[in-house]
């Protein structure tokens, strides 16, 4: 009697055991689950935004690239009024910048295959030299007018 007992307990305390763990175990799945759809959120969101920043960049970038152009485009009216050898020298830089220009509205032109995991060196780069074009453009019109 004194087994059946034992064994009535044993079998007792086993079953209370495992339902307890197996509460403990749905309660941390439950929380695994929405910490996943969370994160899924939180992707989704940071997906948004960088297109978002994307197309801003894109927008700001065509424009500074047309403003480039236009200035290009003045300082090739202005023409240097002194011997054509300078003369010569002059176009040549223009063509250059012109030049560059192009190459730029080429690079923004392909950025959509830009990889995301690259996208912050791209824009990096592309300030970059953008803001080289702009100190040249400078730099040409100030020589012109001296």
């Amino acid at each position: 009697m004194k087994t059946k007992i034992l064994i009535l307990t044993v079998t007792a305390a086993m079953s209370l055991t495992s339902f307890t763990a197996l509460g403990q175990e749905d309660k941390k799945a439950k929380e695994a689950r929405k910490d996943v759809a969370e994160a899924k959120q939180d992707l989704k969101e940071a997906r948004i935004d960088s297109a978002a920043n994307f197309q801003k960049f894109k927008k700001e970038a065509e424009a500074s690239i047309t403003e480039k152009k236009i200035k290009i485009a003045e300082l090739k009216a202005k023409k240097m009024s002194e011997n054509s050898e300078d003369k010569k020298k002059y176009d040549k830089k223009i063509a250059a910048l012109e030049k560059k220009n192009d190459e730029l509205r080429k690079k923004l032109d392909n950025c959509d295959a830009t990889k995301t995991d690259n996208w912050t060196s791209f824009k990096e780069e592309f300030y970059h030299d953008m803001n080289e074009l702009g100190q040249a453009i400078k730099d040409i019109g100030v020589n012109n007018e001296k």
